[in-house]
C-alpha cells in the first residue's frame, strides 16, 4: 500500500517540502530528519510519537520523497528550508532529531537557526567528510567509507556523487519512497556528504544528545563520540543495538529530547 500523502509546505522560492505532521498535534514539536537513501517514512511508531505527548514533523529533504528538487543545495540550503517550514508551519521552537546521514543537516539547523532549535537529538549519527581527518573515525568507518573519503578529496562533490550514485542500494518502502520523484535527490544527497560543510556546525549551541549502537557497523561509536566533541556539553549514550536503533529506542530518545 501506498504511503498516505505528505503535507506539501511551499518555500519562499517555490519550491515544496514533503512534511508528514504526525503524533499528538497539541504535543512539543520534533522535526525528524531521515538517512540516506532514505525519506521521511524511517522515523519510529507513529501511536509511540503520540504516545509521548510529541507533534511528529517528518521532513523530506529536496529531491528525496515529494520535495521538489533543489540541485546544488548544501547543509547551510537545507537549513533554511527547514526554518522556513517551521514559520509556515507556524512553529517558533522544535528540537531536531536526526538519524543516520540525517545528523549534519540537525546540527546545521541548530547553528544557522540558533533561535529555531530546542535541543538536538543524533540517533546513529553519521559524520561530515571532514571528520575523516580523525584517524579513530578513518579506522572505525570501514573501507567502503575511506574510499568514500578519498574521493571526496580528489574530485568535485557533484563526480563523487555521480560515480556512487548509481551503485547505492534502494530497498524497503521508505527508501522506496526516497526516490519516488526520481533519482536527483539521492545525487544531490551524496554530492552534500562529499562536500565540506558549508556552516560552522562546531557553533551549534542547543543541547545535544547522541545514541550509538554499539554493533552498528554504518555509524560506529567512534562517529558519536567525533560528535560530542564537536559540540560542548553533548551526551553520548551507548546502547545495545545496530544501525536501527532510533526505532527501537524510539519513546526514550523522544522523552530526552522533549524533557
Amino acid at each position: 500500500m501506498p504511503p498516505t500523502p505528505p503535507r506539501l509546505v511551499r518555500l519562499p522560492d517555490g519550491r515544496d517540502l514533503a512534511v508528514d505532521d504526525v503524533g499528538d498535534p497539541d504535543g512539543v514539536p520534533v522535526v525528524y530528519l531521515h538517512g540516506t537513501p532514505d525519506s521521511r517514512l524511517s522515523r519510529g511508531d507513529d501511536p509511540a510519537t503520540a504516545a509521548a505527548g510529541v507533534r511528529l514533523l517528518a521532513v523530506d529533504r529536496p529531491g528525496c520523497g515529494r520535495s521538489t528538487s533543489h540541485p546544488g543545495r548544501t547543509l547551510g540550503s537545507v537549513a533554511d528550508d527547514l526554518a522556513a517550514t517551521l514559520a509556515r508551519l507556524g512553529v517558533e521552537r522544535a528540537a531536531v532529531l536526526a538519524w543516520s546521514a540525517g545528523a549534519p543537516y540537525a546540527v546545521a539547523l541548530a547553528a544557522r537557526h540558533p533561535a529555531v532549535v530546542s535541543a538536538v537529538g543524533l540517533a546513529a549519527p553519521a559524520v561530515p567528510i571532514t571528520a575523516f581527518a580523525d584517524p579513530d573515525v578513518r579506522l572505525a568507518a570501514g573501507p567502503g567509507r575511506e574510499l568514500f573519503a578519498e574521493m571526496a578529496a580528489e574530485m568535485a562533490p557533484d563526480a563523487v556523487a555521480a560515480e556512487v550514485a548509481p551503485f547505492t542500494p534502494v530497498e524497503g518502502p521508505a527508501e522506496e519512497e526516497a526516490v519516488a520523484l526520481g533519482l536527483d535527490g539521492l545525487h544531490q544527497e551524496i554530492a552534500v556528504q562529499a562536500a565540506v560543510p558549508d556552516v560552522d556546525l562546531a557553533g551549534a549551541a542547543a543541547p545535544a544528545t547522541i545514541w550509538a549502537g554499539t554493533a552498528d557497523d554504518v555509524a560506529p561509536v567512534a562517529f558519536a563520540r567525533w560528535w560530542a566533541a564537536l559540540l560542548p556539553g553533548a551526551r553520548v549514550h551507548e546502547v545495545d543495538g545496530d544501525h536501527g536503533l532510533h526505532r527501537a529506542h524510539w519513546p526514550e530518545i523522544l522523552a530526552t529530547l522533549t524533557a
